[in-house]
């Protein structure tokens, strides 16, 4: 099926660099999402200092968890399982993002809406959007690099018990996961990779992480800031045990 045909039954909302796709039952979601994104791209620009306007994003807001798979797989043409996992709320492909609509959170997802955890979600994905422009090589981009950048810079690890509670529990019971083992699981890159982000930008500051971003070509992020795993994991151990102690304990 063409493009065309895949969206004939989507009307459209257009403001300048964004553009946003809806069913009649889910208009009621198009402002706080064009809101959204317009505020996320205005941050993204300014936080990677971009040298000509970002392009437009189409976000499209589907009804139903089958409607989210067809287009994630024919649309975007990101091979996923089908049916996906609840938890897949939303996916992004170069400029474009689909996004199962809140109004089908109850049925198809294992979320509540929330409307500040909804906004922090589009700047978790417009993150991605941005690393895949500025990248020279977002395929060979580590996960634990990409979650991580994206979990910190929407803050949902300041509020968010999926990102925040697993490092609180485990900087409580001394079980602070290695690096390799961060690198090599899933779970454990969305749920620790954003503490590897915020320490690096800690100890070497913005510049380094739009140096990673825009330059490393082979995913070697360590060696992008010129240090072995081994002395990083070091100091990031002892910044996590400062930086958290007190909220560890109180867990």
């Amino acid at each position: 099926m063409s493009e065309e045909g895949m969206l004939e039954s989507y009307s459209w909302f257009n403001d300048e660099n964004i553009k946003v796709g809806f069913t009649e039952k889910d208009r009621k979601f198009v402002n706080e999402t064009s809101v959204a994104l317009r505020e996320a791209i205005k941050f993204f620009s300014e936080y990677f200092p971009l040298q000509k306007s970002f392009p437009q994003i189409r976000a499209i807001l589907v009804p139903d968890r089958k409607e989210y798979d067809h287009l994630v797989k024919e649309l975007l043409k990101v091979d996923i399982e089908r049916p996906s996992e609840p938890n897949r709320v939303a996916q992004p492909q170069r400029t474009d993002l689909v996004l199962l609509a809140p109004s089908a959170y109850s049925t198809d997802s294992i979320y509540e809406y929330s409307v500040k955890e909804y906004k922090r979600l589009i700047f978790h994905e417009t993150t991605h959007m941005f690393e895949e422009y500025l990248s020279p090589n977002i395929e060979a981009s580590p996960r634990w690099w990409g979650e991580g950048l994206a979990v910190y810079l929407s803050e949902q690890w300041k509020y968010e018990d999926d990102f925040r509670a697993p490092v609180l529990e485990g900087l409580r019971n001394k079980n602070i996961p290695k690096i390799k083992e961060i690198q090599k699981d899933v779970k454990l890159s969305y749920q620790w990779g954003w503490t590897i982000v915020k320490y690096i930008d800690y100890c070497y500051g913005r510049k380094t992480i739009l140096n990673i971003v825009a330059n490393c070509v082979d995913g070697d992020v360590f060696k992008m800031i010129g240090e072995t795993i081994r002395s990083f994991e070091r100091g990031w151990k002892k910044y996590l045990q400062k930086e958290f102690l007190t909220s560890a304990d109180s867990v």
